[in-house]
């Protein structure tokens, strides 16, 4: 059974899933499982019911995100403000245990930095279809085909977001799965639905990507230098990686080894940027076999 908890931080409230009936970390190894934009905590159902024998599994929403609070202003949602959260959620949780640590999309956006800047917090990495941010901005300024998949989000900030996102019954949310939203199950679909329902959180949710830095697509462009992020990751990383993605060009998975130290990648030919969907047995099996 999957319970809802909240914990209180010093700049906001978190809501997040788990399995532990005290919400409360366990004797076994810790696993923080955070996801990415449209979704929300509920992404992991598969995961916190199939790997919670093994496994303290904790799945916040993103602040902001669906029951999560958020900031009182905009460009609270830089990367830094979003790390220092989360880092302080996860000592909460864990106390002076390392945790395992799976984020997908932006939930990866996050964890790159919070590994990198907080790696005392973590024995493990794995990201799922989530660039490196010294990858991304250098495909970002020098590749036309990124910022063409990256396109998507001139409308994600424009001031008519949440009308072009909630309209049709939300198709172009649902159009990101690319046919899988209706093979999510019931909770996750219900949830998802009653998260893009809500204007605020959406607006929050939008607020991410307003506050991304050289951002550069093929309707926006920001006169600003290039700069690729020093994001180095030093603790055993593996990125699961759909090659069908729309929203990454595959080259953003070359050099990364320049980043991260101790690195292995395996990529799903037959899966897109829905990966933890897609292929949840081949998944969870990756992560059983490294989280170790």
């Amino acid at each position: 059974m999957i319970y809802s908890f909240n914990k209180q931080l010093s700049n906001t409230n978190i809501q997040y899933l788990s399995a532990e009936e005290d919400g409360k970390a366990s004797s076994k190894p810790i696993m923080i499982m955070l996801h990415g934009f449209p979704e929300n905590s509920w992404s992991w159902e598969h995961y916190i019911e199939a790997m919670s024998g093994h496994y303290s599994i904790f799945a916040p929403d993103l602040p902001g995100y669906n029951s999560s609070t958020g900031f009182k202003e905009t460009q609270q949602y830089n990367i830094a403000n979003l790390v220092e959260t989360m880092a302080e959620f996860i000592r909460d949780i864990a106390g002076i245990q390392k945790v395992h640590l799976v984020a997908h999309d932006w939930g990866g956006v996050i964890a790159w930095p919070l590994v990198a800047f907080h790696e005392s917090l973590f024995k493990k990495l794995t990201i799922l279809n989530a660039a490196h941010p010294a990858t991304f901005t250098r495909e970002m300024a020098n590749n036309p085909k990124q910022q063409a998949n990256s396109d998507y989000i001139t409308d994600l900030i424009s001031e008519t977001a949440y009308t072009k996102t909630s309209n049709n019954e939300h198709y172009m949310l649902k159009r990101l799965y690319g046919g899988w939203f209706k093979k999510l199950t019931q909770v996750q679909q219900s949830a998802l639905v009653k998260q893009w329902d809500n204007q605020h959180a959406m607006e929050q949710s939008f607020a991410y990507y307003k506050n991304m830095p050289q951002l550069v697509t093929k309707r926006l462009s920001l006169n600003t230098e290039v700069k690729i992020p020093n994001i180095r990751i030093k603790v055993p990383t593996q990125v699961l990686w759909g090659m069908r993605d729309t929203a990454f060009v595959p080259e953003v998975l070359d050099g990364m080894e320049q980043w991260v130290e101790d690195l292995v990648v395996y990529r799903f030919d037959d899966a897109d940027h829905w990966l933890h969907h897609q292929k949840l047995e081949s998944v969870q099996q990756r992560l059983t076999d490294f989280h170790q």
